[in-house]
């Protein structure tokens, strides 16, 4: 399979699509040529697709987020198909598994199956978190849950919510009575709830992003009514690889359609995909789509075996599947020129609602402060340890895991030393460009160290998050080399091997981002300077440059051999050997 006739987040994961119902009848339905003329109407007309949505639960989606029946597997494969056709679509259901994972982490068996009969009845569940006032200070919400006889009752607003004006289970954070303490409660609409008007927003335009009023409204604690802020925690834990797989999706969709008209968009006597500069663009947005995938599907399969332990790999994939899905439907948006702009070509609808992934479920900025504390500790600690790919063969070996069973487990955090697995995958290879990336960690690891000297590592947040996003992007590309590079396929105890162009796509990958991330180290370290004694100046990362060069140049005729190749030709390149 190849990027044109199946999304990455499919032909990367361990465990195929077919297996995972009914996520197959879900994908043929939305493919349908119907079902995007109908999913256009509705983000015109900015209202939810409620008959596709309804016939999508006929054909099973409701199991996806029933707690009997849900796992973290099936509910990411999920986003992955959705977010391919429809980000609207994708995030009204998707909302189902951020509003319903407190009742899978803390929930009673009587609130787990109220839940699922309502979604078996047609119904949705909505996540009240934010409130215009305190944005993404949760610490500081106004919502009161206030005890009455033997429940409680809660009164205040919530604002920016995914199916406020419509979903019938409300999961709400409550600060507890005039405490300091947070509580989860769960409730249900009824007349004590009114619905706020709905928000013009510029990506997914068919969802209902709206507000909530409550006022007296009944409702249960999900766990201790004060264990809020905990099973917050857990929930983000485990939410953000979610995240990963819906910005899978739309980087999938984004690289199908471009490479579509590249195929056939002639207006110099041949398509548009033998022009250099079109075909560089690919390049990129193949590359890239791979590298979202991957992280993508190792966080998903480290969540189902590990639960919230799998935190470092979910911060990772929320943080750069969604930056990285970005540049890839920019990458698109180059092919299609003025056509990426207009409604009627499709595309548009793709370069807005990318823009969601980023700050949906918490903001890019919040990810960093996750992510600069973990670079902080791999830092301190010496390039040495367990390499966790016994935990990593475990996870993509494993069959789908019940959430409820996940979700509740407390092990320890996996997050062994990028720069470990680097080293060990790069002797298990002999590749000079994974080589370079464990280079590139000791050497981001040392910065990192000496802005901790200096005092720049504590008074500089900018530099910080700067360093982070090096780590995310390291981090991405490791999960591309596990799943896609042969020896990193070993590595993961995975059999056979990825598809031909899956293995350029990574070797492109390698050369292009892998001197990006060189130069954003260079700059690192030349910006930090200034803050040294006097002394040697810092070592330049130029050799590592021309380990990750040599990647491209085979890499680039392999893409290019298949965005020019005939359909037959395509199919067999892309398929497994």
């Amino acid at each position: 399979m190849t990027p044109d006739e199946a999304p990455a987040w499919r032909r990367l994961s361990p465990l195929p699509l077919d297996r995972l119902a009914p996520l197959p009848a879900v994908a043929d339905h939305l493919g349908r040529a119907g079902a995007g003329r109908r999913l256009a109407e509705a983000d015109a007309a900015r209202t939810p697709p409620d008959d596709l949505l309804a016939e999508l639960r006929s054909l099973g989606v409701a199991a996806v987020y029933d707690p009997a029946t849900a796992t973290a597997v099936h509910v990411n494969a999920l986003n992955a198909v959705l977010a391919r056709h429809s980000g609207s679509l994708a995030i009204t259901l998707g909302v189902n598994a951020l509003a319903l994972l407190p009742l899978y982490i803390a929930g009673t068996p009587q609130q787990r199956d109220r839940a699922g009969a309502v979604l078996r009845a047609g119904g949705s569940a909505a996540m009240l978190l934010t409130e215009l006032e305190h944005g993404s200070n949760l610490a500081r919400i106004a919502t009161r849950a206030v005890p009455d006889g033997d429940g409680w009752r809660l009164t205040g607003e919530k604002d920016l919510i995914n199916g406020g004006r419509r979903h019938e289970l409300l999961v709400v954070l409550a600060r507890v009575d005039d405490g300091a303490d947070l509580g989860m409660f769960l409730a249900e609409r009824d007349g004590s709830v009114d619905a706020l008007p709905a928000w013009r927003t510029l990506p997914t335009s068919a969802a209902d992003i709206s507000g909530v009023r409550l006022d007296g409204t009944v409702a249960q604690p999900v766990g201790a009514p004060t264990d809020g802020a905990g099973v917050l925690r857990l929930t983000l834990a485990l939410s953000r690889g979610g995240i990963g797989s819906l910005a899978s999706g739309a980087a999938s969709g984004a690289l199908a359609q471009a490479v579509a008209y590249a195929r056939e968009r002639d207006v110099y006597g041949e398509p548009i995909v033998h022009l250099g500069a079109i075909a560089e663009h690919l390049f990129r947005a193949t590359a890239l789509d791979v590298l979202v995938a991957a992280a993508a599907v190792k966080a998903t399969f480290l969540i189902n075996t590990l639960g919230p332990a799998a935190a470092h790999a979910t911060a990772v994939a929320k943080y750069a599947c969604c930056l990285l899905a970005e540049e890839a439907v920019t990458e698109g948006r180059a092919v299609l020129g003025s056509r990426a702009l207009v409604e009627e070509f499709g595309y548009a609808a793709r370069v807005r609602d990318v823009l969601l992934y980023g700050v949906f479920d918490g903001t890019s900025h919040i990810l960093l402060d996750q992510l600069q504390w973990r670079l902080e500790r791999f830092a301190a600690g010496p390039p040495r340890g367990e390499d966790g790919y016994r935990t990593l063969t475990a996870a993509y070996a494993s069959a789908p895991q019940p959430l409820i069973h996940v979700a509740r487990l407390r092990v320890r955090p996996f997050a062994p030393n990028p720069a470990v697995r680097a080293a060990t995958l790069a002797a298990a290879g002999g590749r000079p460009a994974v080589g370079a990336l464990a280079t590139l960690l000791r050497r981001l690891f040392d910065l990192v160290g000496r802005a901790r000297r200096s005092g720049r590592w504590a008074a500089d947040q900018a530099w910080r998050f700067a360093a982070a996003g090096v780590l995310a992007e390291v981090e991405a590309l490791l999960a591309a080399v596990e799943l896609v590079d042969p020896h990193g396929r070993v590595a993961a105890g995975l059999p056979g091997r990825a598809g031909e162009v899956d293995e350029a796509a990574l070797g492109y990958a390698l050369g292009w981002r892998g001197a990006v991330l060189a130069a954003r180290v260079d700059d690192l370290a030349a910006d930090l300077a200034a803050d040294d004694p006097p002394g040697p100046g810092p070592a330049r990362t130029d050799d590592l440059i021309a380990a990750f060069a040599g990647e491209r140049a085979p890499a680039r005729a392999a893409l290019r051999r298949w965005l020019t190749a005939p359909p037959a030709d395509r199919s067999a390149a892309g398929a497994s050997r």
